[in-house]
């Protein structure tokens, strides 16, 4: 695990309760009929792997709509969180754990933007082989240049990596990904934040 994950991570783990109330705790707007869409493809039995399940706001979501995920995050804190409010979460790094096969859908909000394009570029392989053929890989990142490491919000380091539309595209068709669709909306927070790409991309062997 590289440094700028690691120490992604011991931030989460450090400032749960900070996340979670300088954080939407809803589903709505673009961000469910982004939702609503990707499970427009899928049945309600669907096998469904979250990557980073946080406060488990769209795990929540998606049980309303009669789905069930499996919940997993790289922080120990994010976990002990869910389990404690009554959910079943597993500790798994995405980078480093075996992610299992079989998937209908691989499902990431506000995760992937931690890792590094390397990283990511090798996650993306990882999850290909994860899912079933016809599978979707559903994901929202940050769009803009280069990379970062603040500790901004969480007043604790996090790394930052931010992609162009055309540069994750050609990311995931590097691997193996069709259908690839990208909807770029604004922050929550407005145009004083970069943007977010909401991904949607199929397996088709």
């Amino acid at each position: 695990m590289s440094k700028t994950n690691q120490d992604t991570l011991d931030a989460y783990n450090k400032r749960v309760e900070k996340y979670i109330e300088t954080s939407p705790q809803k589903v709505d707007g673009h961000l469910k009929k982004w939702i609503d869409k990707n499970l427009a493809f899928v049945s309600k039995s669907a096998r469904i792997l979250e990557l980073g399940s946080g406060s488990g706001k769209d795990a929540d979501y998606f049980e309303s709509q009669g789905y069930t995920m499996e919940l997993t995050d790289g922080s120990q804190g994010f976990v002990d969180h869910l389990n404690a409010s009554g959910k079943r979460a597993r500790v798994l790094n995405a980078l480093t754990d075996d992610l299992g096969s079989d998937y209908d859908m691989v499902f990431s909000d506000a995760v992937f933007l931690h890792f590094t394009r390397e990283e990511l570029k090798g996650l993306l392989k990882k999850i290909h082989a994860a899912l079933k053929d016809g599978g979707r890989l559903v994901f929202s990142t940050k769009a803009g240049e280069g990379e970062e490491i603040t500790d901004r919000k969480l007043e604790a380091t996090r790394y930052f990596c931010y992609w162009q539309p055309d540069e994750i595209t050609a990311a995931l068709k590097e691997v193996g990904f069709t259908n690839i669709e990208i909807e770029v909306i604004d922050d929550y927070r407005g145009k004083a934040r970069p943007d977010w790409l909401l991904i949607d991309a199929t397996k088709v062997v």
